[in-house]
């Protein structure tokens, strides 16, 4: 089912890149490890990342669909109220100018990239042995999942998109394990156990 939607999105896509409509200035390719296991687990983890995430940009693609200003002044306007890590600086948005994405698209767009540089931050936080930015990381991320993350609704269609009376920027899961996915990970990590949050931040990391 999975791969019908990645292929429906695909087909669906005027870009042959589909990084090419939206993404931030200076983004960076994951990591790559030279230890086997590693590589798997990474692999695995970029699997369920684009498991859990397709459904959100096929979004962009179909509904009420809004011209680049609006998904920019959307993306400006959830930096200021989202909580972002210290030191963090968010990356320019770059949107095709012919091309359209649902509305809310900007602000569910900042809330991934929050999501990843709290991921990354804390990952950080466990190799310098920090706990109080660990303990951080975990709580900013908890809130994002409770207040800044949807679930489709079961069966909803690939173009389902939350309600437009939203107040705060807005990110969607497919209704495909996704989101008990990821928290899942974040409990992992917090219980001493953090190879899918280093795996996601690899995966996810913008720059």
């Amino acid at each position: 089912m999975k791969n019908d939607v990645l292929v429906r999105l695909r087909a669906g896509n005027p870009f042959p890149d589909p990084a090419v409509a939206l993404r931030p200035v200076g983004g960076r390719r994951p990591r790559s490890y030279r230890r086997p296991i590693l590589i798997v687990a990474v692999a695995l983890v970029a699997v369920a990342v684009l498991a859990s995430t397709a459904f959100a940009i096929s979004q962009w693609i179909g509904g009420d669909v809004v011209k680049p200003p609006v998904t920019l002044a959307e993306y400006r306007a959830a930096q200021h109220e989202l909580a972002v890590p210290p030191g963090f600086e968010w990356p320019t948005l770059r949107v095709d100018p012919n091309s359209v994405t649902t509305r809310g698209g900007g602000g569910g767009y900042a809330v991934s990239i929050a999501q990843n540089a709290w991921e990354c931050y804390w990952a950080g936080a466990i190799r310098t042995g920090d706990p109080v930015a660990a303990s951080r990381a975990h709580a900013q991320l908890e809130t994002l999942l409770r207040a800044n993350v949807i679930v489709a609704p079961a069966g909803a269609s690939e173009n389902w998109a939350p309600p437009n009376s939203s107040d705060r920027p807005i990110a969607v899961y497919a209704d495909d394990g996704g989101y008990e996915w990821v928290a899942r990970t974040y409990a992992l990590a917090a219980a001493g156990h953090p190879e899918r949050l280093i795996g996601r931040c690899a995966a996810n990391a913008s720059g």
